[in-house]
């Protein structure tokens, strides 16, 4: 394994929250290479955020595979909106997608079970129909937004004991504490929550989900801090996910490349991989 292809020796897993943008061709990958098998030779991981808004066909999964054979990567494919949106899970949705992702197998990570801001604690018997659906056998991450989970967090836990979930860590402060007046910014703050950071972490996993500012400002001191905090759970033999965020995801590959560079100033690790657009890209933000 060379500098040309993503690690299988990094002890956690780094990616992004989509493995191709027309923002990213060019400068980090080929205009002539299919974008997933060019993304699975720098990261090993993704955020498969697709599935929320409709469930892939099984040609679509064939292709997904052939895209990462040989490789260490994961899948992280957030449940559909149908089954955590709906008033009512659509539990039904649920067996189809598991179904149709089953022949990926080992390539299947963490399932991202996300609820949205008006599912409370008073709710608490929707979201275990949900997880109790999911194979025992098959990790997965909670995500959820109503502010009283993070006051109480203890209203999750002996749901999260009893089906061995990770809890989502989701870091908006860059983004909200940075310049509210950019205009990236401006357009994706209604879409991300501003909630307290809650940095516990629960059944030896870390699922973190790292919203940066696009405009660099500020990041570092976030970068740095998570990278402490990254590298103490590998210590402690946590597995990591690391997933770097930011307004229109533009900025998000350099931005991951900076975060394992500060990674590895903690921890011995390979080096990040080199782009397979062929140039050394030039960090062009203050991270």
């Amino acid at each position: 394994m060379n500098q040309s292809e993503a690690n299988p020796s990094w002890p956690y897993r780094l990616g992004l929250p989509a493995w191709a943008l027309p923002g990213w061709t060019g400068s980090y990958f080929r205009r002539s290479q299919p974008g997933r098998a060019e993304y699975a030779k720098v990261f090993n991981t993704v955020e498969g955020n697709t599935t929320f808004y409709r469930i892939p066909t099984p040609q679509l999964v064939d292709q997904w595979r052939d895209a990462v054979a040989g490789t260490y990567f994961r899948f992280s494919f957030k449940l559909p909106r149908t089954v955590t949106h709906d008033s009512r899970p659509a539990l039904d949705d649920l067996d189809t997608f598991l179904r149709v992702i089953a022949p990926l197998g080992e390539h299947v990570g963490p399932l991202l079970v996300q609820f949205p801001s008006h599912v409370g604690p008073d709710s608490l018997e929707r979201i275990e129909a949900v997880l109790a659906r999911l194979p025992q056998d098959q990790s997965h991450a909670l995500e959820v937004r109503h502010p009283a989970f993070f006051n109480h967090p203890e209203k999750l836990e002996p749901l999260l004991k009893r089906h061995q979930a990770a809890r989502v860590t989701m870091d908006t402060r860059p983004l909200f504490r940075g310049d509210l007046n950019h205009p990236e910014v401006r357009a994706a703050r209604h879409e991300k929550p501003d909630l307290p950071v809650l940095d516990t972490v629960y059944n030896q996993r870390r699922y973190l989900r790292l919203v940066l500012h696009p405009s660099g400002e500020g990041n570092q001191r976030y970068l740095e801090a998570w990278a402490d905090r990254v590298a103490e759970d590998i210590d402690n033999g946590i597995r990591s996910y690391v997933f770097i965020h930011c307004p229109n995801n533009l900025h998000c590959p350099e931005m991951a490349r900076t975060f394992h560079a500060a990674l590895g100033q903690r921890l011995a690790l390979a080096p990040f991989p080199i782009w397979p657009a062929g140039q050394s890209v030039q960090a062009t933000l203050n991270l």
